[in-house]
């Protein structure tokens, strides 16, 4: 099914009934898609998170009447689809042999030992932080609110949550960094 202006419309009518709320809604939650896709090394991320947003339009006529919560938690259920089919193995012709990769992808020492440490993390603390940093300004408050009453905790409870992931993630990115320098030094 081709996106129209109907499904678009039909989109930003379910975001919110104000055009430019809902446009902007629109705009802050694929900005929080491109991050998710970015933080998972998907290579094109704001192609993936388009596709999210796509999905979700086409879905939108049966999903409309009877979803209930925050749009925005059915886009990243989307998106961890999209991610999850990015990352299956991708079929390689017998006939045509792949091409050995010599350089390493251009990753800061930094993102990488962060990727590195998110992955170490168990699936459900590595979705808590990513969805803690999803939004900036006022979206970013009405999304904690919404995280905080999903859990039943406080917003304050929730803050301490994300405040000792980042302390436990910042220490292994350190670490990381240290040991990457190390080795970089030793060769």
């Amino acid at each position: 099914m081709a996106i129209t202006k109907e499904l678009f419309d039909a989109l930003l009518e379910w975001l919110d009934p104000d055009r430019d709320k809902a446009g902007q809604r629109y705009e802050a939650i694929r900005a929080g898609l491109v991050r998710m896709f970015v933080s998972k090394g998907i290579s094109d991320a704001g192609h993936s998170a388009d596709e999210a947003m796509d999905r979700v339009m086409r879905r939108l006529p049966e999903i409309r009447e009877t979803y209930v919560g925050d749009p925005a938690k059915y886009f990243h259920g989307v998106a961890r689809n999209v991610i999850r089919e990015a990352m299956r193995g991708k079929e390689v012709p017998t006939e045509v042999l792949p091409e050995y990769q010599t350089k390493e992808p251009d990753l800061s020492d930094t993102s990488e030992c962060l990727s590195k440490c998110l992955k170490l993390l168990p699936q459900d603390k590595r979705e808590f932080i990513l969805d803690y940093h999803l939004y900036h300004g006022h979206a970013k408050i009405e999304h904690h609110r919404q995280m905080a009453g999903e859990l039943a905790i406080s917003e304050g409870a929730l803050r301490t949550r994300a405040h000792h992931l980042r302390v436990s993630l910042e220490k292994c990115v350190l670490q990381c960094i240290d040991r990457h320098g190390k080795n970089k030094s030793a060769t």
